[in-house]
């Protein structure tokens, strides 16, 4: 073998060993490389999770200078909302005080005018009244009418009792009664004779208190107010509901209300 041909040999039995050596740590680099693309694609997936949470936190904090935003804009509407409430709350008051003027001016005309027939409405009251012995046993039923206070007077009762009554005259004229806090028909005082009893009585002041009037603060009125404050009981049966009892409710829900605005 010449020299050539021995480095030549030499040459490719280094080779073949480099061959070997690689062939025997395959198995190890393969499987290296398989933890690695394995490691890698966990990396990965880390990476996007922690991108797509970057991403929302940056959507969240856009999102919450928004809201911030939006807070801030809501608090200066609030405060505007408040002083137009102010506004308008004047303004109301302001209304309401020219429509009570423009009403008083109205009521101011028609009681000076001529042949207006005025009452006091401390001596007005609305009662149930029917006529005198009527027979309890008999299908007797009230009527409901306006009665001013005329005054006191003396009657004598069948004791021959003197006692002091008070005088009703309906707002129309045509019946007199008399009350006296006991339980005496009077058919007859020291002034006059009689052709009602009252049943279940109520003053004006009360009636208009639970309708929320206040026309019994004033000094007089007119038979048409008294009338139109007596509209109150149209809708009730008034031989089924005692007057009373209907001013009591209506009193109360009045309360409810007022309590319900506070």
């Amino acid at each position: 073998m010449n020299l050539f041909n021995y480095f030549k040999l030499k040459r490719e039995y280094n080779e073949l060993l480099t061959k070997y050596d690689i062939a025997d740590d395959l198995p190890t680099i393969l499987e290296r490389r398989s933890w690695l693309v394995s490691e890698n694609q966990v990396l990965s997936e880390n990476l996007d999770k922690k991108k797509a949470l970057l991403r929302e936190y940056q959507s969240l904090e856009e999102l919450s200078r928004e809201v911030s935003s939006k807070r801030e804009e809501i608090a200066l509407l609030e405060e505007k909302i408040e002083k137009l409430k102010s506004v308008l709350g004047n303004l109301e008051s302001i209304d309401q005080i020219r429509r009570e003027i423009e009403f008083l001016e109205e009521r101011k005309k028609i009681l000076q005018g001529k042949n207006v027939k005025k009452y006091d409405p401390s001596k007005i009251i609305y009662a149930t009244y029917g006529a005198l012995s009527f027979d309890e046993d008999d299908n007797f039923s009230f009527d409901l009418a306006v009665f001013i206070y005329q005054g006191e007077a003396k009657y004598t009762n069948d004791d021959d009792e003197t006692h002091k009554c008070k005088e009703f005259q309906s707002i129309g004229g045509s019946n007199w009664a008399a009350y006296s806090g006991y339980d005496d028909e009077i058919f007859e005082s020291e002034n006059r004779s009689y052709n009602a009893c009252l049943g279940s009585w109520i003053t004006f002041e009360e009636v208009c208190i639970a309708m929320g009037s206040k026309l019994y603060l004033e000094k007089e009125v007119t038979y048409e107010e008294i009338m139109e404050v007596m509209s109150i009981f149209d809708n009730y049966n008034i031989n089924e509901v005692d007057i009373v009892e209907i001013i009591r409710e209506l009193a109360n829900n009045q309360k409810k209300e007022r309590k319900r605005k506070r």
